[in-house]
């Protein structure tokens, strides 16, 4: 490998790096990851690169708003959803109308509807029994008043205020009576609870209730006590519980909506036949219907007459679990996970590299004036430099934050700002080293100015530390944007960020696919430039090829 302009010892070190391979591919893969990520427009975006509508060319995504043709087709002036206009009538009308999408179709801004999910959605039929619950008064001779709801337990008899007695609908037991009594004579009691048996067989709806009778503190005599009463449900448990009946649908190759499939559910009785046709038909409502179809209908069990509330709704949540439209699946906004960390890569790699830039420049400017000139000159500048570095950097960024808000531009500026001072110390240290050495004594005599001698002579000799730690400075960098963006107190809200998902991820814990996919984008950002400083440090260390005689 032939190198141009390089000193020998450049370029031994550049062979030293390229024999590398781990070092050298991990370079390779670094910036061939960040290339593709700058294009991340022609990869993933909901807008067409190249459109072609009533023999007009034009490319919206590169156009603020859409193009006038498709705004008086659509009657849309700022949004236009072209994946459902390239499928509409009127842009099918003519066979010459074009479109060229992006291969991944979403942008990273881009909050989906549910009806794009129409291929993963499973509808979620709900049964709710409604649970028969009455109430009524009792007074000091047992007679009902003030009842709330038993006639749906009597239905036969006419529970007149004050003229029914308990007696007439329940089998009193003895224990009972005394719970009633002590309670009307002002004793303190406990809650109590029993199954009673009606007294008439022909005039109720259940053989067995639960009546309850609430804890009593006493000190006063009451005029009437309260009682609650339950229907208890036959032994099959089948009407106590809450049915549910997930089914997914089947599509002709238009993908029209040819059948519901009931999918077996362990934990859910399986419908009698009449039940299973009504199951069918809300089930064909909520795919029909995006949210809900079936919210409100009752539906009463022809076998058990037992009343149900019956909901009907897609299960479609987000988060939203990976699909084959969206292989990183979606994130609580509905927004596409895979276009967001392709953008969130470009943008923490940008940010990366720029602030590693700012604060090598700044450092190297810095340090070398000190190490360079010494004296007053170095105590005075490293006196400021401990102050600043003690400043409390978070909350200098939640205070430019508030006043000035958060974007791209002031979050380097304020972080480049701090950034600075771990390099300044190591251009110091090189610079107080070289600033004695003959070569810079020599410049000094031929009357060289002093910015001559520092940036042409001595820096050449201190850009070690520079090159070794700039991968470094890299990964700093972009671990610090991320935990200000889990902070909150990063980027935009709407900026496409790692530490943004990863703050989702901890909301919504249950969704992997937050954790696992933007977790595997900064290991791989982090890991390759890791590699590659390793690669350089041991290219420019110079104790691994020498040897003591």
């Amino acid at each position: 490998m032939k190198f141009f302009n390089l000193s020998p010892l450049t370029q031994k070190r550049l062979e030293r790096f390229r024999r590398s391979r781990i070092a050298f591919w991990s370079l390779r893969l670094l910036i061939a990851l960040y290339v593709v990520s700058l294009g991340a427009e022609f990869i993933c975006n909901g807008e067409p690169l190249l459109m072609r509508f009533q023999g007009e060319w034009s490319c919206p995504f590169l156009l603020t708003q859409p193009p006038e043709n498709v705004r008086a087709a659509t009657g849309e002036t700022t949004h236009v959803d072209y994946r459902l206009f390239t499928k509409s009538e009127v842009f099918k009308k003519d066979a010459k109308n074009f479109a060229l999408f992006a291969p991944v179709r979403y942008s990273p801004g881009e909050t989906l509807d549910t009806a794009d999910l129409e291929d993963d959605k499973v509808v979620t039929v709900s049964l709710i029994p409604k649970q028969p619950v009455g109430r009524f008064n009792l007074t000091h001779d047992l007679a009902i008043v003030r009842q709330d709801n038993c006639t749906q337990f009597f239905p036969s008899m006419n529970l007149r205020d004050g003229c029914t007695n308990l007696a007439e609908v329940i089998e009193i037991t003895p224990e009972l009576r005394e719970q009633i009594t002590r309670r009307l004579a002002g004793e303190a009691c406990d809650a109590y609870e029993t199954t009673v048996a009606p007294s008439s067989q022909r005039a109720v709806s259940w053989q067995q209730m639960r009546l309850v009778l609430s804890p009593f503190a006493g000190g006063v005599l009451p005029q009437t006590v309260r009682v609650n009463l339950r229907a208890v449900l036959p032994n099959n448990q089948r009407f106590l519980q809450k049915l549910t009946y997930d089914f997914v649908r089947e599509a002709d190759e238009n993908g029209e909506l040819t059948k519901v499939v009931l999918k077996s559910n362990k934990r859910t009785i399986l419908p009698s036949e009449a039940l299973m046709g009504q199951l069918t038909e809300w089930a064909v409502a909520g795919f029909k219907k995006d949210i809900t179809a079936a919210d409100g209908i009752f539906y009463t069990d022809p076998e058990t007459k037992t009343d149900y509330a019956v909901y009907s709704a897609n299960n479609i949540r987000f988060p939203f679990h990976p699909t084959a439209r969206h292989i990183f699946g979606l994130d609580g906004s509905g927004r596409d996970v895979f276009s967001r960390i392709v953008y969130a890569t470009r943008i923490a790699m940008s940010f990366g590299l720029l602030l590693a830039v700012t604060a090598t420049v700044l450092g190297m400017i810095i340090g070398s004036i000190q190490g360079y000139f010494g004296g007053k000159v170095d105590i005075c500048v490293q006196r400021f430099t401990e102050i600043w570095a003690a400043m409390p950097f978070l909350y200098i960024m939640v205070l430019v934050g508030a006043v000035f808000g958060r974007s791209f531009w002031l979050l380097l500026l304020v972080y480049g700002l701090f950034c600075w001072l771990g390099l300044s110390y190591y251009m110091r240290a090189e610079f107080l080293r070289l600033r004695n050495r003959p070569f810079v004594a020599a410049a000094r005599c031929q009357g060289l100015t002093n910015a001559r001698i520092i940036f042409r002579h001595i820096l050449p000799n201190a850009l070690t530390p520079i090159i070794t730690l700039f991968p470094f400075l890299l990964v700093g960098a972009i671990g610090s944007l991320v935990s200000l963006d889990f902070l909150g107190f990063g980027l935009p809200p709407l900026t496409p960020s790692w530490g943004e998902l990863l703050n989702q991820a901890q909301t919504y814990r249950w969704a992997w696919w937050l954790i696992l996919f933007p977790s595997l984008a900064i290991f791989t950002v982090m890991f390759l430039t890791v590699m590659v400083g390793e690669g350089v440090r041991n290219a420019f260390d110079p104790k691994p090829f020498s040897k003591l005689q």
